[in-house]
């Protein structure tokens, strides 16, 4: 009888970057609908076997890399923001999301094929809910569940509004769009209207920022 191979942590971790890798730079060239796993075996020479043996299908690896990509991120603004509290954490991750819409076409058009598959638009909605517990817990925004589902459900509906209004003829005030967005967030969260305010403003004053951040989740592989 033929035995069950066993994989080891570290090659199961080696595999999963790889493929990560391979199709984040499948979707810049091809889009979401039109990369295919077969295309993510030809590109990351990982067999199908060992894809299928750690993500369950292709949305199953978009909606990793996309996680992937916000953990990145709230590490980078870390270090850029030291000190800063966990709702301007979290705001900096949602404004840099809509900065490197902004700024990068291929990425928007990437991001918008995804948020129109309802599987992969709930699993973002979970993913910014495992978001909220990580930056929240243990502080004064700590909250149920329950409510943080809803607070990124009406918060992931509110960033896809952003989003395809860069699609629009119209051409309207962007950086006022993600501005509201910001407002939508303090309120969900309760915030105090100076503390808001405030924390608004300073998000504004570091845009630059922001962008280095986009940058560099849509540019360098996933791990470094």
């Amino acid at each position: 009888m033929r035995k069950k191979t066993d994989f080891s942590s570290q090659h199961i971790e080696d595999v999963r970057r790889r493929v990560l890798n391979s199709t984040k730079s499948l979707l810049v060239k091809h889009g979401y609908k039109r990369t295919t796993i077969r295309m993510i075996v030809e590109e990351s020479g990982v067999l199908i076997g060992s894809i299928y043996y750690i993500f369950k299908n292709k949305e199953d690896i978009f909606q990793s890399l996309i996680l992937e990509m916000v953990q990145n991120g709230i590490a980078k603004i870390k270090e850029r923001c030291p000190g800063e509290s966990p709702i301007y954490l979290y705001a900096a991750v949602c404004e840099s999301e809509l900065k490197v819409m902004e700024e990068s076409p291929i990425i928007r058009d990437v991001y918008t094929e995804g948020y129109e598959s309802k599987q992969v638009f709930e699993h973002m909605v979970e993913q910014y809910v495992l978001l909220a517990h990580r930056i929240f817990d243990g502080t004064s925004y700590e909250a149920s569940d329950e409510e943080y589902y809803q607070r990124s459900l009406m918060l992931k509906g509110a960033m896809h509004a952003c989003i395809s209004e860069l699609y629009f003829e119209t051409k309207h005030d962007y950086a006022r769009s993600r501005a509201q967005l910001l407002a939508l967030l303090m309120t969900l969260y309760h915030v105090p209207q100076q503390e808001a305010d405030e924390t608004i403003h300073r998000i504004a004053e570091k845009e630059a920022v922001w962008l280095e951040v986009a940058e560099e989740l849509a540019t360098r592989p996933i791990g470094e």
